[in-house]
C-alpha cells in the first residue's frame, strides 16, 4: 500500500489504522487518526484483537509500521486471532511525509513532572472502569478510550490535559486524538504503572 492509498483508506468509514511502532516513534510523529499499539513478540495480538472485536462493528484494519518484518508479524498475529488485516504500510513516517502528508506529534510528560505541577493539568484516565480499582491520580477524570470521541466535545479547550492509562500506550492514542481536535494535551509516559511505582498519591 502506498501513502496515498493509506490516506484514502484511513478516511473511509469504519477503517482503522494501527501504528505498531514503539511509543517514542509514535509520539514524535504519526499519521493523523492512527491508533498506537506498539508491537511486541509476546502477548500483543490478543488484547489488540479483543479491542477490535469489542467495537461492535466490522472494522477494516491497516497496519502502519516502519519495516516489513514487524508489519507482517503484527498482521499475522491479528489474523491468528480471527482479525482480518486489509492492508499494510511499512514505510513509516519517512515515506508518509515524503508523499507530502502531515504528521501529528504529542508532548510527552513523565510521572514526576506531572506530580510536580499536578494543579496545572486536568488528568484524563482512559483505562477501563475495572482498572480504576488499583487507584487513580487524584482529581483525574475517567473517560474510557472507547468513549473519548463521544465525550471530547464536552471538554473545555482552555485547559491543559494530561492523558494517562496503565502503561502509556492507550493514552498515546487518546492524546493524539485530542491533539488533532485542537486540545492542549500531553501523554503521561509509563502511565499508572510508573505513577504508582514512583510512590505518587492515588485515590481509591
Amino acid at each position: 500500500m502506498t501513502a496515498a492509498e493509506l490516506k484514502d483508506f484511513s478516511e473511509a468509514a469504519d477503517h482503522v489504522v494501527i501504528d505498531v511502532r514503539q511509543g517514542r516513534s509514535f509520539t514524535e510523529g504519526h499519521m493523523p487518526g492512527a491508533l498506537s499499539a506498539p508491537y511486541r513478540q509476546q502477548g500483543w495480538s490478543i488484547p489488540v484483537a479483543n479491542w477490535i472485536k469489542q467495537q461492535g462493528r466490522d472494522l477494516a484494519i491497516a497496519i502502519f509500521a516502519d519495516n516489513a518484518i514487524v508489519a507482517n508479524a503484527a498482521s499475522e498475529g491479528l489474523r491468528a486471532q480471527g482479525v482480518t488485516v486489509a492492508a499494510i504500510f511499512d514505510g513509516g513516517t519517512a515515506a508518509w511525509q515524503a508523499a507530502g502528508f502531515p504528521t501529528v506529534s504529542v508532548k510527552a510528560i513523565t510521572v514526576d513532572e506531572l506530580a510536580k505541577c499536578l494543579d496545572d493539568w486536568t488528568v484524563i484516565d482512559v483505562r477501563e472502569p475495572y482498572e480504576l480499582r488499583s487507584g487513580v491520580v487524584p482529581g483525574a477524570k475517567a473517560i474510557p478510550l472507547g468513549h473519548l470521541e463521544r465525550e471530547a466535545p464536552e471538554l473545555p479547550k482552555d485547559k491543559r490535559y494530561a492523558v494517562i492509562c496503565a502503561s502509556g500506550n492507550r493514552s498515546q492514542s487518546a492524546a493524539s486524538y485530542l491533539a488533532e481536535e485542537g486540545f492542549h494535551v500531553a501523554n503521561v509516559v509509563g502511565g499508572m504503572s510508573l505513577w504508582i511505582g514512583g510512590g505518587h498519591p492515588v485515590d481509591r
